[in-house]
């Protein structure tokens, strides 16, 4: 019985081990070990053909994938069992550098030979994997699983938050310039207001008293015969009152259309209710706390993914 363990973001490695053995219980024998891949270039197209065993991929780009490998990482670390003239090769695994946590480890595309599965080689391929990771002076390994957390809960890890795996890219940028660009700058968007504040407008209108009709102009001055007989001109008129806002000069409006009489009005149905308010949506939002059960992390194809970390 073999499981597998889909152990990076973007599927880049899976874990095929049996979950209820170990070296011990199968009695394994002491000269098991694990090595560097790009120590062994002998084991390079072996090793190819194992994780191609699992995940299809064409033996010249594995190949050309393992030969990535080196002392600065990423590495590619093979397991093998015997002697030097007659050495099998057990299994493979990769580690790299997380970006950002100088102690820690990503490790990913852990495989196990079929015909060796469901002796507790998994769990041996771990427990080396992290040996060497702690001989190096690391600190912390770090991996996913889609569904067996349970597997590597009994190896140790626990549950925690996603980390950014460096992978090939230390090969040739420098970790502090992955480091750099991983933070995304905040701008912030400038505001035009006070341009806006700063270029003057002409004064509003004031109104004046230039609206107002004129008054009539005042009657011609009598002479001194009709100035002794007739009595003097009334006053003028007052001007008219200024209108208090613009409804003044609007029309009044229409009157309300008068009402129906009785028996029109018993003719007509009764307005239909409003319709009920539609129901509220099921919710469809993910776990927010990570489980062993559920997860609200996700891989590039939207599969529900569990992180994991184990300190060494």
């Amino acid at each position: 019985m073999s499981e597998t363990l889909t152990s990076s973001p973007a599927n880049r490695g899976e874990v095929c081990v049996h979950p209820r053995t170990s070296a011990s219980d199968c009695g394994h024998p002491e000269n098991v070990h694990i090595a560097p891949i790009h120590l062994r270039p002998d084991l390079l197209v072996p090793c190819a053909d194992l994780v191609n065993s699992e995940w299809q991929r064409s033996q010249a780009a594995r190949v050309h994938s393992l030969m990535k490998s080196c002392q600065d990482f990423p590495i590619c670390l093979v397991l093998l069992q015997g002697p030097p003239e007659g050495e099998r090769l057990l299994g493979h695994s990769r580690l790299s550098r997380v970006v950002g946590q100088s102690s820690s480890l990503f490790v990913e595309s852990v495989v196990v030979s079929k015909a060796e599965r469901g002796r507790g080689y998994g769990r041996t391929l771990m427990e080396q994997t992290e040996r060497y990771a702690r001989r190096r002076g690391f600190r912390r390994l770090c991996l996913t699983t889609h569904d067996k957390q349970h597997f590597y809960a009994h190896l140790g890890y626990v549950l925690s938050t996603p980390v950014q795996s460096a992978g090939a890219m230390t090969t040739f940028v420098p970790m502090e310039t992955l480091l750099r660009f991983s933070a995304i700058p905040n701008t912030g968007a400038r505001n035009s207001q006070g341009s806006r504040k700063s270029s003057g407008g002409s004064p509003p209108d004031i109104p004046t008293n230039s609206s107002l009709p004129p008054p009539p102009p005042p009657p011609p001055l009598p002479n001194s015969q009709s100035a002794l007989l007739l009595p003097p001109p009334p006053p003028p008129p007052p001007p008219p009152p200024l209108p208090n806002s613009q409804s003044a000069l609007l029309p009044p409006p229409p009157p309300p259309p008068p009402p129906l009489p009785n028996s029109q009005s018993a003719l007509l149905p009764p307005p239909p209710p409003p319709p009920p308010p539609p129901p509220p949506p099921r919710s469809t939002a993910q776990p927010e706390v990570q489980t062993l059960t559920e997860t609200p992390y996700r891989d590039a194809r939207g599969v529900p993914i569990f992180w994991m970390h184990k300190d060494i």
